[in-house]
Formats: structure tokens, sequence, C-alpha cells
């Protein structure tokens, strides 16, 4: 079978469709891994307090509570930022994964239109050679 643009085509958007759904997939694989940091940062906030609360706690379990609590309030901040940083990057590959599964559908579509029109065609001349075919034997008799 010869093979057409329209193949090399096909080709080239199904290469191209691979390589965003792998960045889809490292994408969102990034945003869980910065939600996990977050959840961890959060709770390591909160297994803090309830030592620093605890009623066995002193008071300088209470006062070095107080003053890394900046600090983790700062680790919760930042784990935070990572996650809203790696939603907008996994929306933004998700966004060119839509185009990229668009592309390749239009043109499997005009691919499909393209053997259908060639089908037709072909029909169209196998009629004509038997119109032509009948023609003659009707002249014939």
């Amino acid at each position: 079978m010869e093979h057409s643009p329209l193949d090399t085509l096909i080709t080239l958007r199904e290469q191209e469709l691979d390589l965003v759904e792998r960045s889809f997939a490292e994408a969102v694989a990034r945003e869980t891994a910065a939600e996990e940091k977050l959840s961890a940062a959060q709770e390591e906030i909160l297994s803090e307090q309830r030592i620093a609360s605890s009623p066995t706690a002193g008071d300088g379990a209470v006062e070095a509570f107080s003053r890394w609590l900046p600090a983790g309030r700062q680790a919760v901040a930042e784990a935070q930022a990572r996650c809203r940083e790696a939603a907008l990057d996994r929306e933004t590959v998700r966004s060119a994964l839509i185009i990229a599964r668009a592309a390749m559908e239009a043109v499997r579509t005009l691919k499909e239109e393209r053997q259908e029109e060639e089908r037709q065609a072909e029909l169209k001349k196998e009629q004509s050679a038997l119109d032509e075919l009948a023609i003659r034997q009707f002249s014939q008799s």
C-alpha cells in the first residue's frame, strides 16, 4: 500500500500525542508528590502541637514548639505554593493533551474521508465500465 502524506502526518501526531501523554503523567506525579509534601508538613505541625500540648510536656517543650512553629508554617506555605504551581503545570499540559488528541482525531477523520472519496470514485469508475459494457451489448443486439 502506498504511504500517503496523511499517513506520515498520523505518525507524527501519534508521536506528539505519546509525548504529551507522558508529560501529563509526569505533571500528575509532580502534583501528587507536592500534595504529599504538603500533607506531611501539615501533619508535622499537628504532631509537634500534640507533643507541646501533652499534659506531661514541660515549659521547654511549649517554648520549643513556639520557636519552631514559624518554620513549620513556612514549610506549609512553601508546600502550598508548590501544589499550586504543580496544579497549574498539570492544567497547562492537560490543555496541550486535549489539543493533541483533537489534532490526531482531525487527521484520522480526514484520512477516513479521503479513503471514502477514493472508494466512491472507484465505485463510480466500475459503474461507468459496467454501463459502457451494457450499452455495447445492447447496441450489438
